[in-house]
């Protein structure tokens, strides 16, 4: 039995140098899919789709997310709450926006119909319609697929940067979302760490202050400010030079958030 484990240790180690970094990165992907699943069934209690599981991958392996990471951000993100008529989600809004990011049009009646009584019955999520309108044929060709990209990495960089995206920027998120299962939500938050974000901070006018802390209302407690936040909130973007993500933790700390 011992001449046996012997063999079968020298026969693992020799198998895993024959690997070398190939074996290790796989592991290591192994090791990342696990944790993303893990997340999704704490957050969600489902699984993750194949979108997401690639989407998250990338998130963990080009910038060191942890599995604590994907759990804060499926929690954070609006467009993975479940309807709730006390958040003041309106359900045509998160259909509409969805419909123009995927399709890029206006829902019609039959779809906005349809959409509604999936979120106001079975509790479907933003995630779940935009999953679903990929599904469907008239996303399914190559030249829709890399529209929709192409217009969320746009609003993206107005929103963040306040410019068209360069050629190279394009096609690096453009690939990012078609590929990888990126959201224009993983796009902004990728231009909000970039070095001209850092750099403009300090460029920041009126109307983009007021931008900000609608986008940070929206993205946590998933209605517009009033219009106490919004005077409060802008000043501190204008005078203490506060970023969206400080805003958007002091929203997560709120009473309103808490108690929803």
């Amino acid at each position: 039995m011992r001449i046996r484990t012997v063999v079968l240790v020298t026969s693992l180690c020799a198998g895993a140098s024959l690997l070398g970094g190939g074996g290790v990165a796989f592991a290591q992907s192994r090791q990342d899919d696990a944790a993303v699943r893990r997340a999704f069934h704490a957050a969600q209690n489902r699984e993750p789709t194949a979108r997401e599981l690639r989407r998250y991958a990338r998130l963990m392996g080009k910038y060191e997310w942890t599995e604590a990471d994907v759990r804060r951000d499926l929690a954070e993100r609006s467009d993975y709450q479940r309807y709730s008529s006390s958040r003041g989600t309106r359900p045509e809004v998160v259909i509409q926006r969805a419909y123009r990011d995927i399709l890029g049009r206006q829902p019609d009646a039959e779809g906005l119909r349809h959409y509604e009584t999936r979120m106001l019955k079975e509790g479907w999520t933003e995630q779940d319609i935009r999953e679903s309108l990929r599904k469907s044929p008239e996303y399914s060709t190559q030249g829709r697929q890399q529209a929709s990209a192409d217009r969320m990495v746009r609003q993206a960089y107005q929103q963040i940067l306040g410019r068209e995206p360069d050629a190279e920027g394009l096609r690096d998120y453009r690939q990012a979302i078609v590929d990888d299962g990126w959201e224009e939500h993983d796009v902004r938050q990728a231009l909000s760490r970039s070095r001209e974000r850092q750099q403009n901070r300090g460029t920041i006018d009126d109307a983009q202050a007021t931008e900000m802390v609608r986008r940070a209302y929206r993205s946590v407690l998933n209605r517009e400010p009033d219009a106490a936040g919004l005077r409060e909130y802008k000043a501190r973007i204008l005078q203490d030079r506060w970023t969206e993500e400080q805003l958007a933790k002091v929203l997560r700390d709120s009473p309103e958030y808490r108690n929803r």
